[in-house]
């Protein structure tokens, strides 16, 4: 099992995740948190393929 961190996001972007994923149920995500996490993990994956970051300096 992965091992977690608190992040603080500010109040308004988490209410406008919970809002898209209210009035999207397709998106299938089932709280703020995996959409977090998810759109976190997209964003390193774009980086380290554009080859804006080393891939040696991501944790695994």
């Amino acid at each position: 099992m992965p091992n977690y961190r608190t992040v603080r996001i500010p109040e308004e972007l988490v209410l406008t995740i919970q809002k898209l994923i209210k009035d999207n149920k397709e998106l299938a995500y089932r709280s703020h948190s995996e959409f977090i996490i998810d759109a976190v993990r997209r964003r390193v994956e774009k980086l380290i393929k554009n080859n804006k970051i080393n891939e040696n300096l991501v944790h695994k």
